[in-house]
Protein backbone atom coordinates (compact mmCIF):
# COMPACT_ATOMS: atom_id res chain seq x y z
CA UNK A 1 0.00 0.00 0.00
CA UNK A 2 1.32 3.33 -0.78
CA UNK A 3 1.94 6.43 1.42
CA UNK A 4 -1.39 7.96 -0.27
CA UNK A 5 -3.08 5.31 0.13
CA UNK A 6 -2.35 5.33 4.23
CA UNK A 7 -3.44 9.47 4.68
CA UNK A 8 -6.98 9.69 6.05
CA UNK A 9 -8.92 11.80 3.83
CA UNK A 10 -11.35 14.20 6.61
CA UNK A 11 -13.83 14.31 4.07
CA UNK A 12 -14.50 10.35 3.60
CA UNK A 13 -14.78 10.30 7.81
CA UNK A 14 -17.72 10.33 10.13
CA UNK A 15 -18.30 12.84 12.50
CA UNK A 16 -17.09 11.24 15.22
CA UNK A 17 -14.14 10.14 12.81
CA UNK A 18 -13.49 13.82 12.33
CA UNK A 19 -13.99 15.31 15.47
CA UNK A 20 -11.62 12.70 17.13
CA UNK A 21 -8.66 13.54 14.45
CA UNK A 22 -9.23 17.51 15.28
CA UNK A 23 -9.02 16.55 18.76
CA UNK A 24 -5.65 14.38 18.13
CA UNK A 25 -4.38 17.20 16.56
CA UNK A 26 -5.14 19.68 18.90
CA UNK A 27 -3.31 17.20 21.75
CA UNK A 28 -0.66 16.53 19.53
CA UNK A 29 0.38 20.24 19.30
CA UNK A 30 -0.14 20.07 22.95
CA UNK A 31 2.47 17.88 24.10
CA UNK A 32 4.83 19.44 21.62
CA UNK A 33 4.57 23.19 23.24
CA UNK A 34 5.18 20.92 26.73
CA UNK A 35 7.97 19.74 25.36
CA UNK A 36 9.26 22.75 24.79
CA UNK A 37 8.60 24.66 28.05
CA UNK A 38 10.42 21.61 29.29
CA UNK A 39 13.69 22.59 27.05
CA UNK A 40 12.96 26.53 28.08
CA UNK A 41 13.23 24.98 31.77
CA UNK A 42 16.70 23.63 31.19
CA UNK A 43 17.99 26.47 29.17
CA UNK A 44 16.88 28.71 31.91
CA UNK A 45 17.48 26.79 34.80
CA UNK A 46 19.90 24.64 34.86
CA UNK A 47 23.67 24.84 35.64
CA UNK A 48 24.92 21.68 34.54
CA UNK A 49 26.55 22.57 31.24
CA UNK A 50 25.83 19.43 29.54
CA UNK A 51 22.30 19.67 29.94
CA UNK A 52 22.15 23.82 28.76
CA UNK A 53 24.04 22.60 25.67
CA UNK A 54 21.89 19.76 25.04
CA UNK A 55 18.76 22.12 25.21
CA UNK A 56 20.42 24.74 23.49
CA UNK A 57 20.75 22.22 20.52
CA UNK A 58 17.11 21.04 20.37
CA UNK A 59 15.78 24.22 20.49
CA UNK A 60 17.65 26.12 17.87
CA UNK A 61 15.67 23.63 15.28
CA UNK A 62 12.90 23.24 17.32
CA UNK A 63 9.66 23.77 15.51
CA UNK A 64 6.90 24.89 17.77
CA UNK A 65 3.58 25.49 15.49
CA UNK A 66 1.98 22.14 14.43
CA UNK A 67 -0.64 22.21 12.15
CA UNK A 68 -3.65 22.33 14.90
CA UNK A 69 -1.72 24.60 17.41
CA UNK A 70 -0.07 27.71 16.55
CA UNK A 71 1.95 29.94 19.53
CA UNK A 72 1.69 33.87 18.47
CA UNK A 73 4.74 34.50 20.73
CA UNK A 74 7.53 32.69 20.38
CA UNK A 75 11.30 33.19 19.67
CA UNK A 76 13.18 32.07 16.49
CA UNK A 77 15.74 29.65 16.46
CA UNK A 78 18.71 31.82 16.44
CA UNK A 79 17.29 33.36 19.70
CA UNK A 80 18.42 30.17 21.58
CA UNK A 81 21.91 30.42 20.68
CA UNK A 82 21.88 33.80 22.32
CA UNK A 83 19.77 32.76 25.40
CA UNK A 84 23.07 29.27 25.46
CA UNK A 85 25.79 32.16 25.44
CA UNK A 86 24.26 34.99 27.77
CA UNK A 87 23.67 31.53 30.57
CA UNK A 88 27.11 30.53 29.87
CA UNK A 89 28.48 33.48 30.76
CA UNK A 90 26.16 34.15 33.38
CA UNK A 91 27.27 30.64 34.82
CA UNK A 92 31.15 31.88 34.22
CA UNK A 93 30.20 35.20 36.12
CA UNK A 94 30.63 37.32 33.37
CA UNK A 95 27.63 40.09 32.75
CA UNK A 96 28.95 42.00 29.76
CA UNK A 97 27.25 40.97 27.11
CA UNK A 98 23.52 42.08 27.99
CA UNK A 99 20.44 39.78 26.67
CA UNK A 100 17.89 42.73 25.47
CA UNK A 101 14.06 41.87 23.61
CA UNK A 102 13.35 44.07 20.58
CA UNK A 103 9.81 46.21 21.48
CA UNK A 104 6.69 44.39 20.08
CA UNK A 105 8.50 41.31 19.58
CA UNK A 106 10.10 38.89 21.42
CA UNK A 107 13.34 39.42 19.66
CA UNK A 108 16.55 39.34 21.35
CA UNK A 109 19.82 40.68 20.79
CA UNK A 110 22.68 41.24 22.86
CA UNK A 111 24.11 45.21 23.46
CA UNK A 112 27.76 45.97 25.82
CA UNK A 113 27.68 48.62 28.20
CA UNK A 114 31.07 49.65 26.73
CA UNK A 115 29.66 50.11 23.69
CA UNK A 116 27.14 52.85 22.30
CA UNK A 117 23.68 51.01 21.43
CA UNK A 118 24.11 51.70 17.97
CA UNK A 119 26.24 47.92 18.10
CA UNK A 120 23.68 45.13 18.53
CA UNK A 121 24.83 41.25 18.30
CA UNK A 122 22.67 38.61 17.45
CA UNK A 123 22.95 35.20 16.19
CA UNK A 124 21.95 34.44 12.29
CA UNK A 125 21.81 30.69 11.65
CA UNK A 126 23.32 29.45 8.56
CA UNK A 127 20.30 28.20 5.87
CA UNK A 128 22.47 25.37 4.05
CA UNK A 129 22.86 21.78 4.79
CA UNK A 130 25.98 23.22 7.29
CA UNK A 131 24.20 24.77 9.55
CA UNK A 132 25.30 26.40 13.16
CA UNK A 133 25.00 30.16 13.16
CA UNK A 134 27.06 33.42 13.03
CA UNK A 135 27.64 35.74 15.58
CA UNK A 136 26.58 39.31 13.78
CA UNK A 137 26.92 42.73 14.51
CA UNK A 138 23.87 44.33 12.47
CA UNK A 139 24.73 47.86 11.83
CA UNK A 140 28.18 46.52 10.22
CA UNK A 141 26.89 43.35 8.88
CA UNK A 142 29.91 41.87 10.31
CA UNK A 143 30.06 37.95 11.41
CA UNK A 144 32.51 37.32 14.34
CA UNK A 145 32.46 34.40 14.70
CA UNK A 146 30.80 30.84 13.30
CA UNK A 147 29.41 28.49 15.97
CA UNK A 148 27.86 24.97 15.65
CA UNK A 149 26.60 23.15 18.64
CA UNK A 150 26.30 19.66 17.24
CA UNK A 151 29.68 19.93 15.70
CA UNK A 152 31.42 21.55 19.15
CA UNK A 153 32.81 23.89 16.28
CA UNK A 154 33.82 28.18 16.75
CA UNK A 155 35.67 29.83 14.01
CA UNK A 156 36.66 33.36 14.69
CA UNK A 157 36.41 35.79 11.63
CA UNK A 158 39.89 38.18 11.65
CA UNK A 159 38.15 40.46 8.92
CA UNK A 160 35.04 41.23 10.95
CA UNK A 161 37.00 41.65 14.32
CA UNK A 162 39.60 44.53 12.21
CA UNK A 163 36.74 46.25 10.84
CA UNK A 164 34.60 45.99 13.84
CA UNK A 165 36.91 46.64 16.75
CA UNK A 166 39.64 49.04 14.97
CA UNK A 167 37.94 50.32 11.86
CA UNK A 168 34.45 51.30 12.80
CA UNK A 169 35.61 51.46 16.69
CA UNK A 170 39.37 52.29 17.29
CA UNK A 171 40.07 54.57 14.71
CA UNK A 172 36.60 56.34 15.28
CA UNK A 173 37.54 57.25 19.05
CA UNK A 174 36.49 54.03 21.35
CA UNK A 175 38.72 53.78 23.80
CA UNK A 176 41.24 50.67 23.98
CA UNK A 177 40.10 49.76 27.38
CA UNK A 178 35.76 49.30 26.21
CA UNK A 179 37.30 47.59 23.24
CA UNK A 180 39.46 45.37 25.37
CA UNK A 181 36.47 44.02 27.63
CA UNK A 182 34.07 43.04 25.19
CA UNK A 183 36.82 41.54 23.26
CA UNK A 184 37.45 39.61 27.00
CA UNK A 185 33.62 38.57 26.83
CA UNK A 186 33.91 37.22 22.93
CA UNK A 187 37.54 35.09 24.01
CA UNK A 188 36.48 34.11 27.38
CA UNK A 189 33.48 32.37 25.67
CA UNK A 190 35.32 30.05 23.21
CA UNK A 191 37.50 29.84 26.30
CA UNK A 192 34.31 28.03 28.22
CA UNK A 193 33.27 26.43 25.18
CA UNK A 194 36.63 24.95 24.90
CA UNK A 195 37.26 24.28 28.21
CA UNK A 196 33.53 23.08 29.67
CA UNK A 197 32.69 21.06 25.91
CA UNK A 198 35.39 20.36 24.71
CA UNK A 199 34.86 22.49 21.30
CA UNK A 200 37.31 22.39 18.64
CA UNK A 201 38.32 25.90 18.83
CA UNK A 202 40.40 28.31 16.05
CA UNK A 203 40.69 31.99 18.12
CA UNK A 204 42.13 33.10 14.60
CA UNK A 205 44.19 36.71 15.04
CA UNK A 206 43.11 36.24 18.71
CA UNK A 207 45.58 33.74 19.95
CA UNK A 208 47.45 34.43 22.35
CA UNK A 209 49.61 31.23 21.85
CA UNK A 210 53.35 32.20 21.14
CA UNK A 211 52.88 28.52 18.60
CA UNK A 212 50.06 30.23 16.86
CA UNK A 213 51.32 31.26 13.18
CA UNK A 214 48.60 34.13 11.86
CA UNK A 215 48.70 33.06 7.90
CA UNK A 216 48.85 36.02 5.34
CA UNK A 217 45.71 36.03 2.53
CA UNK A 218 48.82 36.76 0.41
CA UNK A 219 50.48 33.45 0.69
CA UNK A 220 53.74 34.61 -1.75
CA UNK A 221 53.75 37.89 0.18
CA UNK A 222 55.72 40.82 -1.72
CA UNK A 223 58.93 42.30 -0.40
CA UNK A 224 57.65 46.15 -0.98
CA UNK A 225 55.28 44.88 1.97
CA UNK A 226 58.01 44.01 3.74
CA UNK A 227 60.11 47.08 2.89
CA UNK A 228 57.57 49.20 4.34
CA UNK A 229 57.68 47.75 7.46
CA UNK A 230 61.42 49.03 7.38
CA UNK A 231 60.85 52.27 6.30
CA UNK A 232 57.73 52.87 9.05
CA UNK A 233 59.76 50.90 11.77
CA UNK A 234 62.82 53.26 11.53
CA UNK A 235 60.57 56.36 11.44
CA UNK A 236 59.29 55.02 14.42
CA UNK A 237 62.91 54.65 16.16
CA UNK A 238 62.64 50.58 15.80
CA UNK A 239 64.91 48.02 14.08
CA UNK A 240 63.85 45.45 12.05
CA UNK A 241 66.25 42.48 12.02
CA UNK A 242 66.27 39.69 9.29
CA UNK A 243 63.86 36.96 10.78
CA UNK A 244 65.62 33.64 12.23
CA UNK A 245 63.31 31.57 10.49
CA UNK A 246 64.64 32.55 6.94
CA UNK A 247 62.94 34.71 4.51
CA UNK A 248 61.45 37.64 6.48
CA UNK A 249 61.63 40.35 8.80
CA UNK A 250 61.74 40.64 13.03
CA UNK A 251 61.05 43.22 15.55
CA UNK A 252 61.39 44.04 18.84
CA UNK A 253 58.68 45.78 21.04
CA UNK A 254 58.66 47.45 24.38
CA UNK A 255 57.31 44.54 26.74
CA UNK A 256 60.14 41.68 25.74
CA UNK A 257 57.51 41.57 22.37
CA UNK A 258 58.90 39.80 19.24
CA UNK A 259 57.22 39.95 16.26
CA UNK A 260 58.22 37.98 13.08
CA UNK A 261 57.27 38.06 9.38
CA UNK A 262 58.53 35.22 7.57
CA UNK A 263 57.49 32.39 4.80
CA UNK A 264 57.20 29.16 6.81
CA UNK A 265 56.12 27.59 3.14
CA UNK A 266 58.11 24.38 1.97
CA UNK A 267 60.28 24.67 -0.80
CA UNK A 268 58.76 26.03 -3.33
CA UNK A 269 55.72 26.90 -1.72
CA UNK A 270 55.55 30.22 0.08
CA UNK A 271 53.12 30.29 2.84
CA UNK A 272 53.69 34.07 4.72
CA UNK A 273 52.72 34.06 8.16
CA UNK A 274 53.29 36.54 11.14
CA UNK A 275 53.97 35.72 14.83
CA UNK A 276 53.89 37.47 18.34
CA UNK A 277 55.70 35.89 21.23
CA UNK A 278 55.86 37.28 24.65
CA UNK A 279 56.80 35.52 27.89
CA UNK A 280 53.42 35.34 29.57
CA UNK A 281 51.69 34.03 26.26
CA UNK A 282 49.04 36.80 26.80
CA UNK A 283 49.27 38.92 23.32
CA UNK A 284 47.98 38.42 20.06
CA UNK A 285 48.52 39.87 16.70
CA UNK A 286 45.07 41.81 17.50
CA UNK A 287 46.62 42.95 20.67
CA UNK A 288 49.47 44.74 18.41
CA UNK A 289 47.14 46.25 16.21
CA UNK A 290 45.69 47.70 19.08
CA UNK A 291 48.66 49.10 20.84
CA UNK A 292 50.86 50.16 18.37
CA UNK A 293 50.01 52.63 15.89
CA UNK A 294 52.69 52.29 13.26
CA UNK A 295 51.76 48.19 12.96
CA UNK A 296 48.62 48.74 13.13
CA UNK A 297 48.74 51.45 10.26
CA UNK A 298 51.29 49.44 7.79
CA UNK A 299 48.75 46.50 8.08
CA UNK A 300 45.79 48.45 7.48
CA UNK A 301 47.63 50.13 4.33
CA UNK A 302 48.99 46.56 3.51
CA UNK A 303 45.58 44.53 4.35
CA UNK A 304 45.12 43.28 1.04
CA UNK A 305 48.05 41.26 1.44
CA UNK A 306 48.74 40.76 4.88
CA UNK A 307 44.94 40.08 6.33
CA UNK A 308 45.03 37.25 8.05
CA UNK A 309 43.05 34.38 6.90
CA UNK A 310 40.06 32.71 8.47
CA UNK A 311 38.63 29.07 8.43
CA UNK A 312 37.96 29.33 4.55
CA UNK A 313 35.30 26.41 5.13
CA UNK A 314 32.98 29.20 6.90
CA UNK A 315 34.27 32.40 6.20
CA UNK A 316 34.58 32.97 2.46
Amino acid sequence: MTNDAKKIDSATLSTHGKLSMFNEGLKSGLANGQKFTKLMDQLIDTNDGETLLAAAKELSDFKLDSAYVTFPHQYQNADYYLIFMSRLLGMHDDEHAILNTRAHSESLYHVFNELSDDYTFLYQVVGNDNGGAYYHEQTTGENLFYIHLERRLLRFNSTAFTNLFINKLLLKGVGVDQINTVLATLINFGHYLQDDFGFNVDFNILDVANAAKYELHEADLSGEVVDKLFVTAAKNDYMLQNSPHGHGAQIQLPGNLLIDIFDAGSAGTAKWVITVHDDDQRVSWFDVLLHFDFMRDWYLENIESLAIKADPLVFA
